[in-house]
């Protein structure tokens, strides 16, 4: 199974990633829309302004967030960013966000 994020393909993390948002939330709503194929759309809406869709397929996973991302593949961490964040991507997998 392949799992794509914004269009990069990813490794597969045993527990999933944990999305940490740099504009918090304080609601947010989810729907989980079932076709007749057995292919899944997850769709969050969130108050800080972020959306998350996920298709759910046999043969991937792709989701989209309508923000810029950092990926941090060594803490299995997505930063979900805002205009004027900035990070560094450390060669270990890691991120540092720097403001």
């Amino acid at each position: 199974m392949k799992i794509f994020l914004n269009g990069i393909e990813m490794q597969f993390a045993e527990g999933g990633y944990k999305y940490v948002f740099m504009k918090p939330y304080q609601h947010f709503k989810e729907n989980t829309v079932n076709k007749e194929n057995g292919d899944k759309m997850h769709i969050e809406f969130y108050d800080n302004g972020v959306q998350i869709r996920t298709l759910i397929t046999k043969e991937e996973v792709a989701t989209i967030i309508n923000r810029e991302i950092a990926i941090d593949t060594l803490n299995n961490k997505i930063y979900i960013l805002e205009e004027g964040n900035e990070f560094r991507a450390n060669p270990d997998g890691s991120v540092d966000i720097l403001k």
